[in-house]
């Protein structure tokens, strides 16, 4: 696990217990232990009896027991607790989540100390999870950029050759112009991923023509379509509003629609439909590409996951991860059925603005 730069704050911790509080609680109950004797005493002069100094040791050991169980019940029930959780917070503070704190009572006798210390393991576990996640996320993004960061090096060292022609050179600066391209939509993504990823506002829930904004992904497409001689079914009512976030739906079809056209074959066939039923809409998008085995699908939705490694140029892996944050932002469940060498269908669920 990767270590913290910053430097924990090394906690001075008093103790609970301390000599100057165990004597003044002992001459505070000394004196409390004597004065229902003096008070009530009908001679005075019977406290100088024989019997003062038995009256004294009893006083002295009442108090000093009383004191003592005091400090040990101070001292178990609070110094020891919260001395373990300042450790554990300090190992915590230097990068180390490995750490976990045992709870001081069974299950059944949780009191605020136990809830704290579970609160802090699941704190921890997050941050070690998160932590995973980040250093993973920073490799992977390396790794992306190193790819169109060496085709652009690698064409325009070429291009100072000298001696080339014309054809050649033309060659080479579209190479460099698809790798930008591929750079900033790597960089377009990855910004679009971090907001949906810490979005606090909630969406918004608004009214949305669904036909129209599904047409218009469609023609975003309309060039690739042609180039690839891709055959579209489209079955849309003429009307139809959901309620949604238009601009995260937007950003939903595209990646769903664009996944579709990227892995259907050329001259292939892609169907768009939606269909309502008691205020629920089915949107589903399908295929006729090479499809997904279990395991791809398992991690469809992971960012930078590519099961299809022959069309990694034309994406990098985080179109199903925005799905998958835009679906678990507005709650619209995406189910997505495959099968190997038959293609996919994704199936979004929507709600009217009658429901």
């Amino acid at each position: 696990m990767k270590r913290s730069n910053r430097t924990p704050v090394q906690a001075r911790v008093n103790r609970h217990f301390s000599w100057s509080q165990f004597l003044a609680s002992f001459v505070v109950m000394s004196v409390l232990a004597a004065l229902p004797g003096l008070l009530y005493s009908n001679n005075w002069r019977r406290v100088w009896s024989p019997f003062l100094p038995w009256y004294i040791l009893y006083w002295v050991i009442a108090a000093a027991a009383f004191s003592a169980f005091t400090a040990w019940q101070k001292y178990r029930t609070f110094d020891t607790p919260l001395r373990a959780l300042s450790a554990a917070a300090e190992k915590v503070a230097g990068g180390d989540f490995s750490v976990y704190l045992q709870p001081v009572h069974p299950p059944q006798q949780y009191d605020y100390l136990d809830a704290m210390f579970a609160n802090f393991n699941i704190m921890v576990a997050e941050l070690s999870s998160t932590e995973t996640l980040r250093d993973d996320f920073v490799a992977n993004v390396s790794h992306e950029f190193k790819r169109p960061l060496a085709n652009i090096q690698g064409y325009a060292q070429a291009l100072q050759q000298p001696g080339l022609d014309t054809a050649t050179q033309q060659q080479y600066t579209a190479a460099i112009n698809r790798a930008v391209s591929n750079l900033a939509a790597l960089v377009t993504n990855i910004l679009k991923l971090n907001k949906l990823q810490t979005q606090v506002t909630p969406p918004e829930r608004r009214p949305v023509d669904l036909p129209g904004q599904l047409t218009r992904t469609l023609l975003d497409y309309d060039e690739v379509l042609d180039s690839k001689q891709l055959a579209l079914t489209v079955t849309l009512p003429d009307k139809l509003t959901v309620i949604s976030d238009p601009a995260l739906l937007m950003i939903l079809w595209h990646n769903i629609i664009g996944n579709a056209v990227k892995f259907t074959p050329v001259a292939g066939h892609i169907t768009v439909a939606a269909q309502e039923s008691a205020g629920i809409v089915g949107v589903t998008i399908t295929d006729d590409g090479p499809g997904m085995d279990e395991t791809t699908k398992a991690h469809m939705f992971d960012k930078f996951f590519q099961g299809d490694t022959s069309h990694s140029p034309d994406g990098n892996g985080l179109g199903l991860a925005m799905v998958a944050q835009i679906s678990q932002l507005m709650g619209v469940p995406v189910k997505v059925t495959s099968v190997l060498g038959r293609g996919t269908t994704v199936t979004v669920t929507l709600q009217t603005a009658q429901a």
